[in-house]
């Protein structure tokens, strides 16, 4: 039989299954370009500024994921589930599940495009501006997968 001591259950499993998984990725991805970073200004000293300037907003559009998936592990740790039942806790699993692997693949893809820009103003100081557009662009349709996952992690929360 389910009762309310399952259900919080769930959700604790849910929230760690999401935030355990979901910085997975990003981590990957904000550390894979700051190698690539450095490596970039190792070759190219004075192009330091523009390399982290590159970088660093770079990383902070990597995090988006994990920024997704602490707030459905918040939701699940912190709201008490309405409904009792097989279906109810099934759900507060699965939202856990989806956005925490909705969060990996983005980020460690948006970590990839990072890196590459970083290395792009490392060999050529004079295109950061055409990288770093380019970065974005690429980010930010990389990034709409975690975006689909939150939306079915929030429906799983409040909808099942």
């Amino acid at each position: 039989m389910i009762d309310a001591y399952a259900m919080k259950i769930a959700s604790l499993v849910g929230a760690a299954c999401c935030m355990g998984v979901g910085a997975i990725g990003p981590a990957y991805g904000v550390g894979y370009a700051s190698s690539r970073g450095c490596n970039a200004i190792a070759r190219q000293p004075e192009a330091e500024g523009q390399v982290i300037k590159t970088m660093l907003i770079g990383q902070a559009v990597t995090e988006s994921p994990s920024i997704f998936a602490l707030l459905v592990a918040f939701i699940l740790l912190f709201n008490a589930p309405a409904v009792i039942g097989l279906a109810p806790l099934c759900a507060l699993i699965g939202a856990g599940i989806c956005m925490g692997a909705g969060a990996f693949g983005p980020g460690v893809g948006a970590g990839f495009a990072n890196a590459e820009a970083c290395e792009g103003v490392g060999r050529n100081p004079d295109s950061e501006t055409v990288l770093l557009r380019t970065m974005l662009i690429g980010q930010a349709v990389s990034q709409s997968t975690s975006i689909y996952a939150l939306v079915i992690a929030l429906m799983l929360i409040y909808v099942v």
